[in-house]
């Protein structure tokens, strides 16, 4: 038999083989070329796993609508700064969020209406829900009486469709994607 090169990916031997399918030069090799395959494998089996929890995420409303609001409140903070809309304090050491002026949960047609959602720090959206006393007079000299009053009188359910959310995070992860420049 001619000689051939071992498979082991870390062995640069060449070999004559002893046997008909012989691959690795010795015992060692061969055992560590085995660890080499198995892992190959696992990786290719990880690869079809990631591929398939990516395709069903992508069907998944309650995954979209969760990563729709992430997409949407990174925008809001991206817009408007270190600059809390209810107590007016400008940026510090504190945590800011996007919170909203009418909650989601009865008003879930507003949930990504950007009139209704403005940054607001820690304290002023969770300590003090929302802090809506500090809220409601930035809001009218941000947007003006009658968008707040649009967003008072608004009180519908929406059950966001897959495609409307798939839609919504395309379009705000663009806007980021612009503010980056």
């Amino acid at each position: 038999m001619k000689p051939k090169q071992c498979k082991n990916k870390n062995c640069c031997n060449k070999f004559t083989p002893e046997r008909q399918f012989q691959t690795t030069c010795d015992y060692n090799c061969a055992i560590e070329y085995a660890k080499q395959l198995k892992e190959k494998k696992e990786s290719a089996v990880k690869k079809d796993n990631n591929k398939a929890k990516k395709e069903f995420n992508q069907n998944d409303r309650k995954y979209l609508l969760e990563l729709a609001q992430k997409t949407v409140n990174t925008f809001i903070r991206m817009r408007d700064g270190k600059h809390c809309i209810s107590c007016g304090k400008i940026g510090g050491d504190k945590v800011y969020q996007a919170g909203h002026f009418k909650s989601q949960g009865g008003n879930s047609a507003l949930r990504f209406d950007e009139n209704n959602i403005h940054v607001q720090c820690y304290r002023c959206n969770v300590e003090l829900s929302s802090n809506q006393s500090g809220y409601r007079p930035a809001l009218i000299d941000k947007i003006g009486i009658d968008e707040v009053i649009k967003l008072e009188t608004t009180k519908n359910t929406k059950l966001w469709s897959v495609e409307e959310l798939q839609e919504i995070i395309k379009t705000y992860k663009q806007k980021i994607k612009h503010i980056y420049g």
